[in-house]
């Protein structure tokens, strides 16, 4: 019988469906044939699911995960070494690094958002904000506020478009104040 805590699976499988899309990306870039790109993700996240514990925060999971995958990748191409690498392994070893950091403009924009959050009524912001906790449906907040589920879409509709306008104009200011940074 299974002993693994609900909350631990749904945080990990959580997580997993984030990252997965930009993992598959990662492992097809390392891997020269495709079929070989389902074998290790496969692996991957069997590997995965058997280290998870609750220490993973969101922020460090991909860089996790990628090294996990990293490793497997190794392992196919250690098996298969009757075929020819693509790449050289010092090469697979820098792309493995430099992929596992966090892109700069990922902290930009997550820096944004927090400063837009802020500036969002207190109203706005509880809404957004309930909306994205764990398990949160539309209609079952609708129901909570005792509104129409159309009524808050149009609203939570309302809130994503003005924080993002609020995240390309902080985003337009930082190019344009770096621009002129560079130039002096």
């Amino acid at each position: 019988m299974d002993t693994t805590p609900p909350e631990n699976v749904d945080r990990f499988m959580k997580l997993l469906v984030a990252h997965q899309g930009r993992l598959y990306q990662y492992v097809r870039m390392l891997m020269p044939r495709a079929h070989d790109v389902d074998d290790v993700l496969q692996q991957t996240f069997l590997v995965m699911w058997k280290k998870f514990d609750e220490s993973y925060s969101e922020a460090s999971f991909y860089a996790w995960a990628a090294r996990i995958a990293y490793l497997e990748v190794l392992k196919i191409r250690e098996k298969s070494s009757r075929d020819v690498p693509v790449l050289d392994r010092a090469v697979l070893e820098q792309i493995a690094a430099d992929e596992a950091q966090e892109p700069e403009f990922l902290k930009n924009l997550k820096t944004f958002l927090e400063a837009c959050l802020d500036k969002l009524s207190p109203g706005d912001r509880e809404l957004i904000e309930r909306r994205y906790q764990p398990g949160a449906l539309v209609g079952a907040l609708a129901a909570e506020l005792g509104r129409p589920v159309n009524s808050v879409s149009k609203s939570l509709g309302r809130i994503r478009r003005a924080l993002w306008k609020c995240i390309n104009e902080a985003a337009a200011l930082e190019a344009a104040e770096g621009g002129q940074d560079g130039s002096k």
